[in-house]
């Protein structure tokens, strides 16, 4: 058995937070659900978020996109990506999907499928102020008001740009302004355009004057920000159970690659989770190398002089884990527990965006 269980009440607490930091502004949340819904289920997680009064949910991809409309979500979806296949462009039109366009080649093939298929479209415009990736150049006002001057098919609803470094304030007041310069560059040309917005998460909770009138919002929902963290609480629990109990004795190896060996006698549990699962996943693979081996021991020898070990929680306790991880167990260091049984349920550090998304996702 093994679950990432979401306490809705968490999820509302953080919202009413986030809302009262809006209060009396006049400001819309984008929810980001990208990434299964940052790891809590698109489907269960946007039909929760809806339920809370959230009327517009952002995307990353076209399945996220198409899933949406078929769990029948109807409110707003935001594509914050562009999209150039023909006709996944098509069936985002046909679905009502409010498309990002980041050039004036985009803007050109959407225009021509609307044209071809006698359907409005509606989309924010992406601005590139200093990541590099989508989105017209700041400094390319005339293009995107020659875009404006052009439109016939699609209705331009947002304008959006994303911070590289939120972290840093001086990068990010350089492209917030470059951002506000390009909106009154459009307005002196006679072209206003309602949505606004390019805080997320880190420069919602820092900067509130970048707010504009929407803001992108993903991980500060569940709780984990590098900010004000003590204001947030934290989504998601994964959770499994112990499925085996023995002991071992001085010096037996313990899993992949020889790299431990108990110092006495050692009662261990097995849980079954492991990196496939999230557990750790991004320090730690299953493969035999010598490279690798190499680096295990040194992750040992290094314990010796701190204690990074991964962590589990059994009976409002902290256990450590020993031995390499495998792909789909554990092995728990249980030598100091006296009641500990087999189906006990033991508590993982996986984060949602970790957890695999075949784990069953519990809302409670």
């Amino acid at each position: 058995m093994k679950k990432l269980e979401i306490n809705k009440k968490d999820i509302e607490y953080n919202l009413n937070e986030i809302k009262k930091r809006i209060e009396g502004k006049n400001v819309n949340i984008i929810a980001v659900v990208k990434a299964n819904g940052m790891g809590l289920d698109l489907v269960k997680y946007s039909k929760f978020l809806v339920e809370s009064g959230i009327n517009t949910l952002a995307v990353a991809n076209f399945d996220e996109a198409i899933d949406l409309r078929l769990a029948d979500i109807n409110e707003e979806i935001l594509m914050l990506s562009p999209i150039i296949t023909k006709n996944e462009l098509q069936e985002l039109i046909e679905k009502n999907i409010t498309l990002t366009i980041g050039s004036f080649e985009e803007f050109e093939m959407i225009e021509n499928i609307c044209s071809k298929i006698d359907k409005k479209a509606k989309a924010h415009i992406k601005i590139d102020t200093g990541f590099g990736r989508y989105g017209f150049l700041y400094d390319d006002k005339d293009t995107v008001l020659e875009m404006l001057k052009k439109v016939q098919n699609v209705e331009i609803t947002g304008m959006f740009t994303h911070f590289s470094n939120a972290k840093n304030e001086k990068d990010t007041r350089l492209q917030f302004n470059r951002f506000i310069s390009i909106i009154n560059y459009l307005k002196d040309n006679g072209y206003s355009i309602d949505r606004l917005h390019c805080s997320a998460s880190t420069a919602f909770i820092k900067y509130p004057d970048m707010m504009l009138n929407s803001v992108r919002l993903g991980s500060i929902i569940q709780g984990r920000t590098l900010y004000e963290k003590e204001k947030f609480k934290k989504v998601g629990k994964f959770k499994s159970i112990i499925t085996e109990i023995k002991e071992l004795p001085k010096g037996y190896n313990i899993s992949y690659g020889n790299t431990y060996k108990t110092k006495q006698k050692t009662k261990v549990a097995i849980v079954p989770v492991g990196y496939m699962d999230g557990l750790n996943k991004d320090k730690l693979r299953d493969d035999f190398s010598l490279k690798n081996n190499i680096i295990s021991v040194l992750m040992e020898f290094r314990k010796i002089f701190t204690d990074n070990s991964i962590k589990v929680k059994i009976e409002n306790t902290d256990y450590k884990v020993i031995g390499r991880l495998g792909m789909y167990h554990s092995i728990v260091d249980i030598s100091s527990a006296k009641n500990i049984k087999v189906g006990d349920e033991v508590e993982l550090s996986i984060t949602p965006l970790q957890t695999n998304e075949k784990i069953r996702r519990e809302y409670i």
